[in-house]
């Protein structure tokens, strides 16, 4: 009897524990899914897991919405497989990506442009084909304005390894580069690490993710877009893009191509029917730009193609199909058109026309100005961060409004990536008018880009990029900062602005992802409720567990 009463008392002795003492995850292995997260993460007051472990070294170039993997069993009809494909959350590994072997810290711009570390990014190849644009710049400038201050901000579809968005950076022009994930070469990754704006995309079913009329210049060199086929819908969607007054430079097929001699023909019709001044043919290169107002459109119809309707909001883009109708320009009232707009760096403080779209939207613009100005005074006095140095170049705003914080860093060498979360208010085009770029996106998928792009991330107000209205969540905070560490570099620097109560989950979910913190207290003249998290990603564990 006294054994068997010895191991009741044992049995209720463990079950009292595990019924009374608060769960918290062990470290998460490599095959851990969704659901163990869902677990780990309970309601304000709860638990988040202690440490997340290295995934495989396999997944040292993982883009979870751009996976080949998943990809390749799409359909290939308009390129759909190669666009956006984020994964259901129960497929999705919760663990840090790991750098190659030999990763350094990249080398610092501006030698970046011309120089990176063969160990980052192992494709001779590719390196071999960064040189170039120099001579094509050239004969650009006798019919685009590329000096002065008249264009700003370009577009360069299906980019390559970007030497052209590169070359334009001479002449104070920024460049939003893109290209689809390629299967073996990752140009765009081979850009980012020069330190030259870029992102992964791809122009297929869905418009792109930027607002209408944004880029100054929209630019294709052998980008092989049909820009005729179904229905005239790729031009269509450039025409969207392309500010009015804006310059459309297509080079390499089909411009006068031996044996496309019919798509050439087709891509004249249909520039013609969207009424596109020819500026020249110079060989295998055409120049159109675009006209200032959309009236001449309904007297052209050669085509059938049509004006939208007065409703359709033609910067709405995140998920949106292509349409085949035409963005009205007279949807915008006032001077925004190329030639009329301020020219750069004069746009960059001016009020924005798209900025009246908002309520107030001219007041609150002028004391975000104001705001941004004064906090990254502080930043760079008071926190002892890398901003303004060789250090940092490529910088990510992952809540940007109307592009303060940017702004405040115009005269820093770096480049900024605005992203407007694409359930806030659609403010986007008025960062586009002061002569920045960026993107919609939504915090609760992964971005499209590769592993280690940023040296710097900012967030101010980070719990709102993954709640809906009323403070209800999403998605998971351990998963948008799980997402954080895999587009940082490591030695990155990450900057958080938050209440008391979410800085600290951030600071105890830092430390799971293996990153130092310190917090400081707020800038005078900031919310009395806000503290400042700075946090530095650490490179020594990630390399030794990923085998």
């Amino acid at each position: 009897m006294r054994l068997r009463d010895l191991l009741l008392a044992t049995f209720l002795l463990l079950f009292f524990l595990l019924l009374f003492t608060p769960w918290r995850p062990t470290p998460v292995a490599h095959s851990a899914r969704r659901p163990a997260l869902a677990a780990a993460e309970v309601e304000p007051g709860g638990f988040y897991p202690r440490r997340i472990g290295s995934c495989p070294a396999s997944y040292v170039d993982h883009m979870p919405c751009e996976d080949p993997r998943r990809s390749s069993q799409l359909s290939r009809e308009m390129n759909y497989y190669r666009e956006r494909h984020c994964p259901p959350p129960e497929e999705t590994p919760l663990c840090l990506v790991p750098p190659p072997d030999g990763y350094k810290v990249p080398v610092r711009w501006p030698e970046s442009l011309n120089k990176i570390w063969h160990s980052n990014m192992p494709y001779n190849k590719i390196a071999d084909r960064k040189d170039g644009a120099g001579n094509y710049l050239e004969k650009l400038k006798k019919y685009v304005p590329l000096t002065g201050g008249v264009v700003r901000t370009a577009l360069d579809m299906g980019c390559g390894v970007a030497s052209f968005g590169g070359a334009l950076l001479a002449e104070g022009i920024l460049t939003m580069s893109f290209a689809p994930r390629d299967s073996h070469k990752a140009q765009i990754q081979f850009a980012l690490e020069r330190g030259i704006p870029a992102f992964v995309a791809m122009l297929g079913t869905r418009r792109l993710p930027f607002p209408s009329f944004s880029f100054d210049l929209v630019h294709c060199s052998r980008c092989l877009i049909p820009f005729t086929a179904y229905n005239a819908s790729y031009f269509i969607e450039v025409d969207r893009l392309l500010r009015p007054g804006g310059y459309l430079v297509i080079s390499g097929p089909p411009v006068q191509w031996a044996k496309q001699e019919k798509e050439w023909a087709d891509l004249q019709a249909v520039a013609r029917a969207l009424c596109y001044e020819v500026i020249a043919v110079d060989r295998n290169t055409a120049v159109w730009r675009k006209p200032t107002g959309d009236s001449c459109l309904p007297n052209q119809n050669e085509l059938g193609i049509k004006l939208c309707d007065e409703f359709d909001d033609s910067s709405v883009a995140w998920y949106i199909k292509l349409k085949t109708c035409v963005s009205r320009t007279s949807s915008v009232k006032g001077d925004y058109a190329v030639g009329s707009i301020p020219k750069w760096p004069d746009r960059l403080n001016r009020i924005p026309v798209r900025a009246g779209l908002l309520g107030g939207g001219t007041d609150i613009f002028e004391d975000d100005t104001r705001r941004w100005t004064r906090r990254v005074d502080y930043y760079k006095k008071s926190l002892n961060l890398k901003l303004g140095t060789p250090s940092v170049r490529n910088v990510m705003d992952m809540n940007s409004f109307f592009g303060g914080f940017a702004a405040a860093l115009s005269s820093d060498p770096v480049w900024v990536m605005n992203v407007v979360p694409a359930d806030k208010p659609s403010t986007l085009s008025a960062i586009y008018d002061r002569g920045l770029i960026g993107v919609y996106h939504d915090w609760c998928e992964p971005f499209s880009t590769y592993p280690r792009t940023y040296d710097f991330i900012h967030i101010d107000g980070i719990a709102m990029l993954i709640e809906r209205q009323g403070s209800k969540r999403r998605c998971s905070l351990v998963d948008l900062m799980v997402e954080m560490d895999r587009i940082l570099r490591p030695e990155g620097t990450v900057l958080i602005r938050d209440s008391p109560e979410v800085i600290d989950k951030v600071n105890y979910i830092a430390h799971a992802v293996s990153w130092t913190t310190v917090i400081y207290e707020k800038d005078s003249g900031s919310p009395e409720t806000e503290k400042i998290l700075v946090a530095t990603k650490t490179i020594r564990e990630l390399s030794s567990e990923s085998h």
